[in-house]
This record gives C-alpha cells, structure tokens and sequence, in this order.
C-alpha cells in the first residue's frame, strides 16, 4: 500500500515536471519580452504562460489516475482516496496558477494587474499559503474514512482547516485595509485622496470584504458540520469574480483608450464617461454571477415566468435610470463647457479667447436634450409601473397647441435667438453693442433672452425677439487708429520713420508683441489745422480688446520718441494782430466775452 501510494505521487509529479521542463523554452520566451510592450501583448502573453502552466497541472492528473488504474488493489485502503488527492492537488494547482498570472510576481514585465512588486509578491504568498493549507487539510482528512478512523475525524480536519484559511484571509484584509481602501478610491474616482462620500465609501471595501468573508465562512462550514457536503460555489466563486475584475478593468481602458484616440479635453471627458458605464456593467455582471453561484437567479426571479410584479416593475425602473443616467452624462461629456462669464470690456483679460460656437451653443442643446430625455425616461416609467400614456400623449399635444397659441412672444424670442445662435452673431464672452445703444459682454444664453454684462456691472436681459442690429467689437480682429497734432514745420518723413521704428520695437516686445497682427504705421497728413497744426495718423491692427493696452503704451513711447527727435506737439493758439497795443487789448477783451459765453460749467479752456 505504501509503495503504491508512493509510486502514484512520484509517477504523477514526474509526469508535471517532464512536460515542464519539455515547455520551458517556450515558458522563458513568454515571460521574457524585448523592451516595453502594450497592455494586449502583456495580456496575451500571460494568458500563454497560463495555459502552459496548466498542460503539467493536466499531465498530473492523467499520470495519476492511469497509474492508479494499474495498480488496482495494491492501494489497499487507499484505494478511495486517489480521487481526493488528485482533484485536490489539481485544484489547488490550477487556483495558484490564475493567481500567479494576475499578480505576476515572477514576471513584473508582463503584469496586467496594476500593482507594486512587493504587493503583488505578499499578495501571491498569502494566497499561495492558504491554498497549501487548504489542500493539506482536504487530502488529510480524506485518508481518515479509508483507514478506518471514521468520518468524524475528517469532518473535525476539514472544519479547522477551512477556519485556518479564512483566519489568513482575514488578517490579510486587516493589515491591508488602508491600500484596499486607497485601491477603491483610485477606482471611484481617479484620486488617490480619501475626502468626502468617495472616500467614505471606499471605507467600506475592506469592511465590505471582511464581513463577506466572515459569512462565506459560516455558510461554509455551517453546511460542511449538518451534511458533510462542501458548498463553495459561492464563496470561492466570489473570490474568483474578485480576482478578474482588476483585468477586465484594465481591459476596459485599453479598449476605450484605442477607440478614442484624440488628445482633446472633449475626447478625455467621453473616455471618463466610458470608463464609468465599463467599470459599472463589469461591476453589475460580477454581483450577477456571484448572487448566481450562491444559487440565486437575479433575472429569472425579476423577469422569468411566474416572477412578481413589482420585481419586474422594479428591475425596469432600476434600468431605465440606469441608462438614462448614462446617456445624461454622455451628452454632458460631449456638450461640456467651462463657465466664462464676460469679462467686462476694457478691465478684463485682453487676451483671454471668446468662447468658441460650440461652447456658446452647448447649453442651449444640453438643456434641450436634457428636457427630451426627462420626458422619455419619465414616460417608460409611467409605462413600467402600468400607467396607460397614450391620453397623456394627446393631452401634451392639445396643451402644447394651447401654450403656443397664448405665448406668441415667448415663442418669437426662441425662435429669433435660434436664428442668432446659426448666424453666429455673438458668442459667450464677446462685447457687443446692440441697435438700442445698450452694449456689454455676453454672459450667458437662456432659451428666451441674452444677457450682458455692461463694463460698469450692471446685468442686461434683452429678449431675442426685441434684437435688431448687432455690432460685435471683439470678432476676429480690431483697427485702432490714434492722431496727433504736430508742430506745423514738422517733416512728415521724419515722423512716418519714427513711427515705423516705434512698430518694430512693439512687434519684438515679448508681452505686446503677440497681441499685434499687423504693426504700428504712419498714414500721413491726416489734415491741416489752418496753419497751427499738421494733424498725423496712425494706425495699427491687433486682436479684440487688446487695443485699449496698446494704445496707452504706444502713446507713451511715441512721446517719448518724438520728444528725443526733436518732433513737437502742436498747441491750440489765437493769435491776435491789431494795429496798436490798445487795439489788439480791446479785441482779446472781446474775445475773452465771446469764450465766456459759449462755455459750459466744468470746461477747462
């Protein structure tokens, strides 16, 4: 009997370590790639050591079991125990394989799962040591029967050895409970940070899990001590769905990163959305398939023949919210826009950009769409819980008539700010200037109205329909011309040169120069103050709103210039010529009057 026993364990180990070692070459060029590889290469070539790992696991068992067929009696009272061993080892085997290959801690180069080395080698270990115990305690117990020890002593033997493994697991989770928790709030919401109701729920991981483990326990050994029969579906399938759902995760996002490939923030917002609606269906299919194995039909018992109302009412309830929540968050991702309010006019950023067509549209379509899908979802609900919607259908459309027949302002507005909104006469944040003098920067755009902002603060409401002429003042680019009145003997050539090397230095300063598109230009002789002043223009092309700073630097720096070359500005004068001192005193007298009378209070002559 022992030599029997002996030679099945060494036959069956022999036949492993042959076709490993006849499969290692193969084994080493999986697990030793040239340089960085993607996630679908690493993914690949775990699952190819997998199945290589599993060809000896599958020699033993055929080993086993042939030789134990040859040599019939000679296991004497063994006999009955070749089956426990054999699907206990291969069981076990198999568990540690699929661990091994998630957390790769031989392989760091091709692990899927996102961990450190040393997590993924204490996590490895720990399981690896309670599957040995477990196995242990299986194949001991299973020889006591057969030796003539009787069953209590193998149901004492299974009892504490699954006690033992479920100890390990749980002081597994209460040293590790931190980076559960931080692990959960990574996968909630991309931050590593444990602040607010994502942090109080990823809190609850590690509890969550212990108090999981806890009952798997007892419904384990509660069924193992009254039948003698082992219910593991659960639990261990559980443990099983666990374990796939950090690969299926990062499935996830490498599948939605190659189908959205684009850099934007818009591209960045769809992927978070998309992450969010994989991690949710993976998390629903996993609760599907642990409330499964645990012997529990979900979608029978809400949809199958003979299921209750209001279970059926309910699941389609839960799943109508479900993917109208998606579908909301789908078309925030697509029609987001950060808040720009107007910036007041000439006080604000110079360069800060309007907002683009889009951005100025989003809202509107966002709360158009948001209306649609309210009323869609809100009538299956209707449906679901038995409401019959075809009167509430036609009774919309008699009130729908109605309201449109005693709102014709309302609707005059809508459809006048539609047809701004296509010619795209403004968008949010320009400064405009409407046909009643009212002017302000673009604030916001409700269905009905538009609202400014004026450069003194004061909100503007003006409806859509009461719009007639718009001037936009911050479209595309700006012309700003400036005169000045020059000495009369100033040399025109002189200036124009001045002027034009004045525009260089603006063009190469590093803060004014980009706010330009074409430089600072003299036009010439703009006209002649009778014989007083020569009246010189200048001109320069800049981007909407930076003219306000540019004016006030290049007038500083023209005076500056022209006062180092010798260039004057001219003076407002009377002159007064008479024939005599008396004379020419009497008529400055008379001009003196003159003035007085035409002045307004506060006019500094």
């Amino acid at each position: 009997m022992l030599g029997a026993a002996f030679a099945l364990v060494v036959g069956g180990v022999g036949a492993a370590l042959f076709v490993g070692r006849v499969l290692a070459p193969a084994w080493t060029y999986l697990s030793t790639p040239s340089g960085l590889i993607g996630y679908w290469s690493r993914l690949g070539r775990t699952v190819g050591l997998g199945m290589l790992e599993l060809l000896p696991v599958f020699a033993f068992v055929v080993a086993t079991r042939t030789i134990a067929g040859a040599l019939g009696g000679a296991h004497g009272p063994l006999e009955g125990v070749v089956w426990i061993y054999h699907a206990g080892v291969s069981t076990g085997w198999g568990f540690l394989i699929l661990v091994r290959r998630v957390f790769a801690p031989d392989v760091p180069a091709i692990r899927i799962a996102r961990l450190h080395d040393e997590d993924a080698k204490a996590l490895y270990e720990l399981l690896k040591t309670a599957t040995i115990v477990a196995v242990a305690g299986w194949v001991v117990a299973g020889c006591f029967p057969n030796l003539g020890f009787g069953f209590p002593p193998a149901l004492v033997t299974v009892a504490l050895t699954g006690t033992v493994v479920a100890g390990l697991l749980g002081k597994a989770l209460w040293s590790n409970a931190t980076y559960i928790a931080r692990r959960a709030q990574e996968v909630l919401s991309g931050q590593a940070g444990l602040d607010g109701a994502p942090g109080a729920v990823a809190y609850s991981v590690p509890a969550a899990a212990g108090l999981y483990l806890f009952l798997s326990w007892v419904y384990w050994l509660a069924n193992w001590l009254e039948r003698g029969q082992h219910e593991l579906a659960g639990p261990i399938g559980g443990v099983f769905a666990l374990l796939v759902l950090p690969v299926a995760d990062r499935a996830g996002i490498e599948m939605i990163g190659g189908a959205v490939r684009s850099d934007s923030e818009t591209a960045d917002r769809l992927r978070h959305v998309m992450l969010g609606a994989w991690r949710s269906l993976i998390g629903v299919v996993a609760i599907y398939v642990i409330v499964r194995l645990w012997g529990l039909d979900l979608l029978v018992f809400a949809k199958g023949p003979g299921a209750p109302v209001w279970a059926s009412t309910l699941f389609d309830i839960i799943l109508t919210l479900l993917l109208g929540y998606l579908a909301w968050r789908l078309i925030r991702a697509a029609l987001y826009r950060d808040e720009q309010a107007g910036d007041g006019g000439e006080d604000g950023d110079p360069m800060a950009p309007a907002a683009s067509r889009l951005s100025t549209l989003a809202p509107l379509f966002r709360s158009i769409l948001l209306v649609i899908l309210s009323v869609v979802v809100t009538m299956i609900i209707l449906s679901s819980i038995g409401v019959d919607i075809g009167p509430l259908l036609a009774s919309a459309g008699i009130v729908g008539i109605a309201i449109g027949f005693g709102a014709q302002t309302l609707v005059r507005d809508v459809f006048s700010g539609i047809v701004f909104l296509i010619d795209d006469a403004f968008r949010i944040g320009e400064y405009i200037e409407l046909d009643q003098g009212v002017r302000g920067s673009v604030e916001w755009i409700s269905f009905r109205s538009l609202i400014l902002r004026h450069h003194r603060g004061p909100v503007i409401t003006i409806p859509f329909g009461e719009m007639k002429l718009v001037t936009n003042h911050t479209r595309d680019w700006v012309i700003y011309k400036m005169s000045f009145r020059l000495e009369p003997d100033t040399d025109p050539k002189v200036v124009k040169k001045t002027v034009k090397t004045v525009g260089q230095e603006f063009l190469e300063h590093p803060e004014h120069g980009p706010k330009f598109i074409e430089p600072l230009k003299s036009q010439g002789v703009l006209s002649i103050d009778d014989d007083s002043a020569l009246i010189i223009r200048v001109k320069f092309k800049c981007y909407p709103k930076t003219q306000f700073i540019l004016r006030r630097e290049i007038y500083h720096r023209l005076r500056e210039v022209f006062a180092e070359n010798g260039i004057k500005f001219a003076r407002k004068k009377v002159e007064v010529i008479g024939s005599s001192p008396l004379e020419a005193s009497a008529a400055e007298a008379v001009l003196a009057d003159e003035v007085a009378a035409t002045s307004k209070p506060g006019d500094i002559r």
